[in-house]
């Protein structure tokens, strides 16, 4: 699905900018109507209710806000917000390019790698990798373990519970949303394009900044968009990792709302973060439109474009002056980038790796290495029935979340790339909305729709809002394959005298339907790894696998939630393979 979103981010060829003109009629947009009268209901109501409840509706008050904006305490909270969001923007840029660059232009092993170390974290729990760093960072955990004996460190060296955890814990779980856009853009360049600068006297050096630096821009730009936007709304990783002077703004609405029960200044706090997220989103909207996630464009993405290439001629310069200096800085072309490239790849995959190893020990407690194997901790969890009763609840869930919006968000997806509507951006940006804005706020803003239908803490309650953060996942890797299908084909269909439905019975439908399943897989995967909704919706009536994971942790951290861990990354393999094998098998 990742690269389903990267292909959308960078696909703009003409073929892929407008509906198929073989079912492009209006009655096709039909079928957006129930997943978007359902988007309304629970997301975009709900936010509008967040918002009147900060406002105290009906006596229409600003004393939250002034509250907020005269209180040191939430200043310092909001700096500490933004102060990790863009350090940790930074440090993922950094790592990130390298990786992406090495994907474009390595071999085939080393890309082989290198999209197993980005993938399987991507789609591994961020719980179990928030985990993971507890273990590897703690004062007695793997890290200060191997320090001590290497003889580095006379005494564990403080690395959590404060912001030296949280910015590495934030940064490697946020990675893969960096190198993916990336990764995808950089592979549409034109390597011709290289070539020929080098051909034309361009040292390695000079041709990349003048020529595939530049190209790459709007994959970078994609990036930093979403690992920002992802930084300011993050919860698990700051609440797990930070210490209590690196309280972030998700903190704070936690507290307001479990422990003061304050709805009306949580609402408050909500609406600022939701605030500086949509004021992002319009910044990078004159640069990215958000119309290109999809593979859809219009005019206006054409003069964003030449804005942005007459931006980055000052690279060229800088590119011209690398030409003379290349003698004296190392090449692009050599070692260095692959060698880079397979060290940071490591970094990535050896939190969960090591969790995994640890999952097997023999020990009560966390050694490193372990002094024996065992599956204690796999016979602790399947013998607790406690956590065979979460994992139950987990499944549930999932199902009735994921066939909510595998329906809804593949008629979506129908809707929106066969029919013809105006307004099409911002259908776009209502569907991608759930997963681009702060999680903790939809869910909270959801708390109050179905406390007036009765369904808060109730496992359809649930299901329902993990539908809503799963239908612009479903959506995006169903308008992707519907892109890539052949448009000759349908017009053959019509040719020969088959109507439209028949056309999509027998061409459309029997194509994407690996799409539809690959959409169904990731939709159960989001629903079956959450905690933010869980936290918040399940209203402490519920326990899913991911919240008694969290509780675990939270209380005491036992070798079993290692077990646990391990489980859900083998899980999430299982569904990256699957997903591999629906698209080869289409492909064939």
């Amino acid at each position: 699905m990742a690269r389903a979103i990267g292909t959308a981010v960078t696909d703009t060829s003409p073929e892929t900018l407008l509906p198929s003109p073989s079912a492009g009629s209006t009655p096709w947009a039909w079928l957006m109507v129930p997943g978007g009268i359902f988007l309304i209901v629970l997301f975009v109501l709900p936010l509008v209710g967040l918002l009147l409840l900060a406002l105290g509706a009906p006596e229409w008050t600003l004393a939250n806000f002034v509250r907020l904006g005269g209180s040191p305490v939430y200043i310092k909270i909001l700096r500490t917000t933004l102060t990790i969001s863009v350090t940790v923007t930074i440090l993922a840029f950094i790592i990130g390019y390298p990786i992406a660059y090495a994907l474009t232009t390595g071999g085939r092993a080393l890309r082989a790698f290198l999209l197993v170390a980005v993938i399987l974290p991507y789609f591994t729990s961020v719980l179990a990798r928030t985990f993971a760093w507890i273990v590897l960072l703690g004062r007695n955990g793997v890290v200060n373990d191997i320090l001590s004996q290497l003889g580095l460190v006379s005494q564990p060296v403080s690395m959590l519970y404060n912001r030296v955890g949280v910015i590495i814990g934030m940064t490697h779980v946020i990675l893969p949303l960096m190198i993916l856009p990336m990764f995808t853009v950089m592979s549409g360049i034109d390597q011709k394009l290289l070539r020929a600068a080098r051909a034309n006297g361009a040292s390695p050096l000079a041709s990349f900044f003048t020529i595939f630096l530049p190209l790459s821009l709007p994959g970078v730009l994609a990036g930093v968009l979403l690992v920002l936007i992802n930084c300011l709304g993050f919860y698990i990783t700051p609440a797990l990792l930070g210490g209590v002077s690196d309280v972030t703004i998700t903190m704070a609405i936690s507290s307001q709302v479990v422990d003061e029960l304050n709805w009306n200044f949580a609402s408050a706090l909500s609406i600022v973060l939701l605030t500086a997220v949509l004021a992002i989103l319009w910044i990078g909207s004159h640069f990215f439109p958000i119309e290109r996630l999809l593979g859809f464009s219009d005019q206006r993405s054409a003069s964003i474009a030449a804005r942005r290439e007459l931006g980055s001629s000052w690279l060229m310069r800088i590119g011209a002056a690398l030409n003379v200096l290349d003698r004296w800085l190392p090449s692009l072309g050599g070692r260095s980038i692959p060698v880079l490239a397979c060290f940071l790849g490591t970094l990535l995959l050896l939190p969960v790796l090591i969790v995994a190893y640890l999952s097997f020990s023999a020990s009560p407690y966390f050694v490193f290495p372990v002094p024996s194997y065992s599956l204690r901790n796999y016979q602790a969890y399947f013998a607790d029935p406690l956590w065979i009763r979460a994992t139950f609840v987990s499944i549930r869930v999932a199902i009735m979340a994921t066939i909510i919006a595998t329906v809804l968000g593949s008629m979506f997806a129908l809707g929106l790339s066969r029919g013809r509507v105006p307004g099409r951006g911002a259908i776009i940006a209502l569907v991608l909305s759930p997963i681009i804005l702060p999680t903790i706020v939809v869910a909270i803003a959801t708390y109050f729709v179905l406390v007036k239908v009765g369904l808060q803490g109730t496992e359809f309650g649930l299901a329902l809002g993990h539908a809503v953060h799963a239908i612009p996942y479903v959506v995006v890797v169903v308008v992707a394959n519907l892109r890539d299908i052949n448009p000759s084909y349908e017009r053959a269909a019509r040719s020969l005298g088959a109507g439209p439905w028949t056309t999509f019975r027998t061409i459309v439908a029997p194509i994407v339907m690996p799409a539809f399943v690959v959409a169904g897989f990731f939709a159960f995967l989001a629903s079956f790894d959450d905690v933010v909704y869980v936290l918040f919706l399940g209203i402490g009536k519920l326990v899913t696998l991911p919240m008694r994971m969290w509780d675990g942790i939270k209380q005491d951290i036992s070798p079993t939630i290692s077990a646990v861990a391990t489980l859900q990354m083998v899980f999430a393999a299982v569904v990256i393979i699957a997903g591999a094998l629906l698209g080869r098998r289409k492909a064939t």
